[in-house]
């Protein structure tokens, strides 16, 4: 694991899988403004120490929707995709209001066409 942010209440965790070229983001709880504002740049730093062509994966289904302050970050790194040189990100979440709002700053960001939603 390359960071571990928050606590286990809420935060985000980001592993990268070398064999895989994967980077594995797990999201959970309600953030606080201290780790909502961590995310973005986290993710991708992790994102750029792949190798071209790594896939992001995101498993949301225990973050509740978010404040201004997550939103903002997870656009940040919505809108930073083209840039990493990933060949695809897929987000997985169960919640319905977090999977509307997730759905919502992809569309917002111009990215529909890189992100897959499980």
């Amino acid at each position: 694991m390359i960071a571990r942010v928050g606590d286990n209440e809420a935060g985000f965790s980001v592993n990268i899988d070398p064999s895989g070229n994967t980077v594995e983001v797990r999201a959970w709880g309600f953030w606080s403004v201290t780790v909502a504002a961590q995310f973005g740049d986290t993710v991708s730093q992790a994102c750029l120490s792949c190798a071209k062509g790594a896939t992001l994966v995101m498993e949301m289904s225990d973050l509740k929707p978010m404040r201004d302050e997550g939103q903002d970050s997870f656009e940040q790194l919505m809108k930073s995709l083209p840039r990493l040189g990933l060949s695809k990100t897929l987000i997985t979440t169960t919640n319905q209001l977090t999977k509307l709002q997730l759905l919502r700053l992809v569309s917002q960001s111009g990215v529909k066409n890189l992100v897959q939603f499980g």
